[in-house]
């Protein structure tokens, strides 16, 4: 018997005028964000305001990546994604990023000083990240033609690896060998903090410039809003640069 679903749910925002809305379709099973499900629905507006249905590029390969501005690693990885869509076109291919921000003006600062060709679609709710089942910043999704989760990436250290996946599903239009990689369990989000909500946390450490005792101030203050949400590590709140 198939599984009901819940009626579409529309959230509202922060960037919306009236005619903007985010409508993620969930009540999807526990494994939706797992290889081999079907993607969740996405339907959104983009960060310049144009329409974005991830069903209505079926027929090419998505790389769906969930970052946000405060993540370190994504100051990397977002580069490569935006090479990865410039080595495979638009025709068989397509990057999308989802933003996880809250703050809309730390999205455009981000891709002032990264800037990226791809689309970039924000979520300041989170739902999106939530139906994938994110737990790890950053994270991307090899999804298939077909529209199927074929791999996943967490960490935003194997760039290599995504590019042989990507090549190979083009290439053959079948199942990469490697299912995806994980983060270690320890650095998963846990509780009631999710890896995407971390910029308050995450914030300060990840600003580079200043001198040397700004910098140690700044992880002074890290280390003691660490302590307090938890263990100190990534299970307690953490760096936020799982």
């Amino acid at each position: 018997m198939p599984r009901p679903t819940r009626p579409p749910v529309r959230i509202r925002p922060w960037y919306a005028g009236p005619s903007l809305t985010l409508l993620l379709l969930l009540g999807l099973p526990a494994s939706a964000g797992g290889t081999g499900a079907a993607a969740p629905a996405l339907v959104a507006q983009t960060l310049d305001g144009r329409p974005f249905s991830l069903a209505a590029l079926k027929g090419k390969v998505v790389l769906l990546d969930f970052w946000a501005s405060w993540c370190g690693p994504c100051r990397k990885s977002l580069p490569a994604i935006d090479g990865l869509q410039s080595r495979f076109g638009e025709g068989k291919f397509q990057a999308v990023g989802v933003a996880l921000d809250t703050d809309q003006g730390a999205i455009y600062a981000f891709l002032d000083q990264t800037p990226v060709h791809f689309t970039i679609v924000p979520d300041p709710t989170g739902h999106s990240a939530e139906a994938f089942g994110v737990v790890a910043m950053p994270t991307s999704f090899l999804i298939d033609a077909e529209g199927r989760i074929v791999a996943r990436f967490e960490g935003g250290e194997h760039l290599k690896e995504e590019a042989d996946a990507i090549a190979a599903l083009i290439r053959t239009g079948e199942s990469v060998p490697a299912a995806g990689y994980r983060v270690a369990p320890g650095l998963e989000a846990k509780g009631g903090l999710k890896a995407w909500q971390r910029g308050h946390l995450a914030d300060p450490i990840m600003n580079l410039d200043g001198d040397r005792l700004t910098g140690f101030l700044r992880e002074h203050i890290q280390a003691s809003k660490e302590g307090a949400a938890g263990t100190g590590g990534a299970a307690g709140g953490g760096c936020g640069c799982n």
